[in-house]
């Protein structure tokens, strides 16, 4: 408990200290090109890294177990936010297969930051522990290590996108404010 408590102290200092500013009705915009292209990549070394620090870290026996339970908790963790976007888009797409390809095709969702990392934890700590509790000596060393290999991972993958994708917020959808002699403007 005291783990989790150090946990949510750490991660409640970074916000503080580290804010994201807010901008009403923006969208990101690639400059270079979207992410998306170095996906797979992303997606080996995940897998990799999540798959040897689970299996070495946590003490588990069974490499394909591991192989296998980390790439479905993966999976649902990427592929949520597109199914949700695709729900919301059926009311103008019609049938699902257009609200899925449009879920996909607008908007920058693979695009990580803090929110991405939550939804990774939430979606993957459940998955992997769950299945993975049975085969690991020690299950509070389990349950550190998925969180650590993902936030290692997450990390990897930021840092990975923002040097090879370079992009910014589209200046016309702004919400800028500034203090002049009149006042706000």
């Amino acid at each position: 408990m005291r783990m989790w408590k150090a946990i949510y102290i750490v991660m409640f200092i970074f916000t503080l200290t580290y804010p994201i500013v807010a901008y009403a009705n923006s969208s990101w915009h690639w400059v270079t090109y979207s992410p998306k292209k170095i996906l797979p990549y992303a997606v080996i070394i995940t897998l990799l890294i999540e798959t040897v620090g689970i299996k070495t870290l946590g003490k588990i026996n069974n490499w394909s177990k591991t192989l296998a339970v980390v790439t479905l908790a993966n999976m649902m963790s990427f592929i949520f936010p597109y199914f949700e976007r695709a729900l919301r888009h059926r009311a103008t797409a019609g049938e699902f297969i257009w609200a899925w390809k449009s879920a996909f095709d607008s908007g920058p969702y693979y695009m990580i930051m803090l929110g991405y990392l939550l939804l990774t934890l939430v979606f993957e700590i459940p998955i992997v522990y769950y299945f993975l509790k049975k085969y690991a000596k020690n299950t509070r060393n389990l349950l550190y290590t998925i969180v650590s290999v993902n936030i290692i991972t997450t990390l990897c993958v930021f840092i990975m996108e923002r040097i090879i994708s370079q992009g910014q917020w589209r200046k016309e959808t702004m919400l800028c404010f500034s203090w002049s002699k009149g006042g706000l403007s």
